[in-house]
């Protein structure tokens, strides 16, 4: 009741809000299909010239939205769904270059085959066999009558993904296959391998860290960034994108607000004090109900929880807040209740509960008969409740006969209420039989300790909601931010900072991004930054959430290289460690032995046993692939020169080398290799082709 108020209350709000937002609809309407605006494509996308229609895109994405619901983001489908569409076009283009198409008949072929059609109850017979012919017909009569109603027109529009999904995956296998074909691997290739894996070395060495040298010695230039991005090009690479500055105004509850609503729970007290039944004043009067339990004071609000304990019973306390409520709540019993129980139990479940196994097949009344069977047998002795419990518990507990151990306070919320009232309130050796969602439990209070003081409220709550009021003003400063830096564009975070508002920074805000860090997903933001008639320092004022944002755009980032400060994370580390090689190399330059080097820079010699090229993991320093390839190439007895790893300068000296046997044949390592050589192609075939096509993306004009 309390909750069709509040939309009664606010029907003008919501009848202006609608009215906006349709004339918002007509007017882009207008302007996208005239010379007054942008005019929108009618393909949601390009791939070497092949056009991917918006409306059949769109009906894919209603399609996918149906079956994921709210498991994902409508930009999650989007994406997901644009990927399968360019990869089925690219696919469909190379296989036509290649003169193979999928005929209709071995289109057909899959669908009968297809573990989703042939396992459809739909098209299987009175034995569960798949019929073809009843597949048949549900498809004729799908096109017969497709116009008849809109649930009729769905239904074959599905039917229709279903086999276009099937064609598309059909492709998709088709050239994965012939790719697989090209994955050949050569008997070197599969010696090397197993030598790979199999040849060992053992060897001395010590090892200098870089972190032996602070970063504070090392100068790196903004140059030397500059050429290393230069040279590792395709590593930094960056999209299109937008810096942005926002002020961000939430839809919170005001002050006033607050007090409102303090001041209408505080009215309710003085009749419920006088009320002769307070848990029914209570429910009537509160705007969620809350469970009356006996509580414990560790379980009540910490900053209240004194105040509480001290009331006599029928005393009513608050208005107190709790999160974003305020309550008032009137003491209506106290008890003596343990903090710990000892119980066990024997839970008898029935077909249709969430939790039964499958082979369960009573009905509840069968299940509640078999309880009550068990608590005459376990109530005239209880030394069969653990056999009992072992042979026809449905619980997890069953093995352990039933027992379920101690429960604590902390423990015990895990119970469902009906439960924990039982565990705690019952005396020590009650048994009974309990309903509870999970079945009907044949449970027995085994012990109980720290007996002690708790509590049972009725309570009146009310959420702290923003009002009208607060909302008029939301949207009236908002607005004025939006006017005011409208007109002078260069100082909007000046002109935020003189009203105490945060100006907050986001940069590198892509087309595609649905949400702007610190922000309620609101994928309007980037729609707005990556429009042409969008300039550098425009102002938008935009919702978001429950809320709004005035948000201005400070630069855009072309496609391309990533800039010195982006990479600068990346690199930096990157080239302090060379620096410190060197300088690690020409400190120590007269060390030629390892006892030298030991000797110069106090680093002990240690020794790696049996290390391969496939797993190069030096104790103490991690892998270092580069040390263990230097060691395989020396002989047995052999000095490296200084060897820059990953964690720092090594010098080393070979112990030993050991070739494995040579093998009569190669072949599981051949099959291996090829498995992992094919696998890595198919995964990388789409980007590979992706890379070399020509693709329009319209996606951030529609979505």
């Amino acid at each position: 009741m309390a909750i069709l108020a509040k939309i009664r209350q606010r029907t003008l709000v919501l009848i202006l809000i609608i009215g906006l937002a349709l004339f918002a609809f007509v007017i882009s309407d207008v302007f996208n299909n005239n010379g007054g605006g942008e005019k929108r494509p009618t393909e949601i996308g390009m791939v070497n010239g092949k056009g991917i229609p918006y409306q059949q895109f769109e009906s894919q994405v209603k399609y996918a939205k149906s079956i994921y619901g709210s498991r994902q983001t409508t930009m999650q489908v989007v994406n997901s769904l644009w990927d399968r569409e360019v990869n089925n076009v690219l696919i469909t283009q190379q296989l036509d270059e290649l003169g193979i198409t999928i005929e209709k008949d071995e289109i057909w072929n899959l669908l009968v085959t297809s573990p989703n059609i042939t396992g459809n109850q739909q098209f299987q017979d009175e034995a569960g066999v798949f019929v073809e012919a009843k597949l048949k017909e549900y498809i004729d009569n799908l096109e017969a009558t497709k116009g008849s109603s809109d649930n009729a027109r769905a239904a074959y529009q599905n039917w229709l993904q279903t086999e276009r999904y099937t064609i598309i995956e059909a492709k998709k296998a088709l050239y994965n296959n012939l790719v697989k074909a090209g994955s050949i691997v050569t008997v070197n290739e599969g010696e090397l391998s197993y030598r790979a894996e199999n040849d060992k070395v053992t060897f001395k060495y010590v090892q200098i860290p870089y972190n032996t040298i602070v970063d504070s010695l090392v100068q790196i230039r903004e140059s030397d960034v500059k050429n290393y991005i230069s040279k590792h090009k395709s590593a930094f690479q960056v999209e299109e994108s937008r810096d942005l500055q926002y002020v961000y105004f939430p839809e919170v509850p005001s002050k006033s607000d607050e007090e409102g609503t303090k001041k209408a729970v505080e009215e309710q007290k003085k009749e419920f004090a006088a009320a002769e039944d307070a848990s029914a004043y209570a429910n009537i009067n509160t705007e969620t109900n809350e469970l009356e339990s006996f509580t414990y004071q560790s379980e009540l609000p910490k900053e209240v929880a004194n105040d509480l304990m001290a009331m006599e019973v029928g005393d009513v306390y608050g208005p107190y807040k709790v999160g974003n409520q305020y309550k008032i709540s009137r003491l209506i019993e106290t008890a003596q209740l343990p903090d710990s129980v000892k119980t066990r139990h024997i839970l008898i479940t029935y077909a249709g509960l969430q939790n039964a196994k499958p082979e369960i097949k009573r009905t509840k009344e069968e299940a509640k008969q078999l309880a009550d069977s068990i608590l005459n047998v376990v109530k005239r002795n209880k030394s069969k409740f653990a056999d009992i419990a072992k042979k026809l518990s449905d619980d997890t507990s069953a093995p352990q006969g039933g027992d379920l151990t101690w429960f604590n306070i902390i423990s015990s919320k895990r119970l469902t209420p009906k439960f924990k009232d039982f565990a705690y309130e019952k005396e020590v050796g009650t048994i009974d039989v309990l309903e509870t969602p999970f079945g009907f439990h044949v449970i027995e209070v085994e012990d109980q300790k720290n007996p002690q003081k708790t509590v049972k409220f009725a309570t009146i709550n009310r959420e702290v909601e923003v009002t009208d009021e607060t909302l008029q003003n939301l949207f009236t400063v908002s607005s004025k931010l939006q006017s005011d830096a409208q007109k002078s564009p260069s100082t909007f975070a000046d002109i935020a900072k003189e009203s105490n508002y945060e100006v907050k920074q986001v940069n590198r805000v892509k087309k595609l991004d649905a949400k702007i860090p610190g922000l309620p997903e609101q994928r309007e933001i980037a729609r707005w930054a990556f429009k042409e008639d969008t300039k550098v320092g425009a102002v938008n004022r935009i919702p978001v959430g429950s809320g709004f944002i005035v948000v201005q755009v400070t630069a855009k980032n072309p496609a391309g290289l990533a800039s010195i400060s982006e990479a600068s994370g990346r690199v930096l580390p990157i080239l302090r460690n060379e620096k410190k090689a060197e300088m690690i190399k020409a400190k120590y330059a007269s060390a030629t032995t390892l006892a030298a080097l030991t000797s110069a820079s106090g680093k002990p010699e240690q020794q790696a046993t049996s290390l391969s090229m496939q797993s190069p993991v030096i104790p103490g320093a991690g892998e270092e692939q580069k040390v263990v390839g230097t060691a395989f190439a020396l002989n047995d007895g052999d000095t490296s020169k200084f060897v820059a790893g990953k964690s720092g300068v090594f010098m080393i000296q070979v112990v030993s080398k050991s070739a494995a046997p040579a093998k009569d044949t190669y072949l599981a390592e051949v099959n291996l290799l090829r498995t992992q050589r094919a696998n890595k192609a198919t995964g990388s075939v789409f980007d590979a082709l992706k890379s070399a096509a020509e693709i329009e993306d319209n996606r951030g004009i529609f979505y």
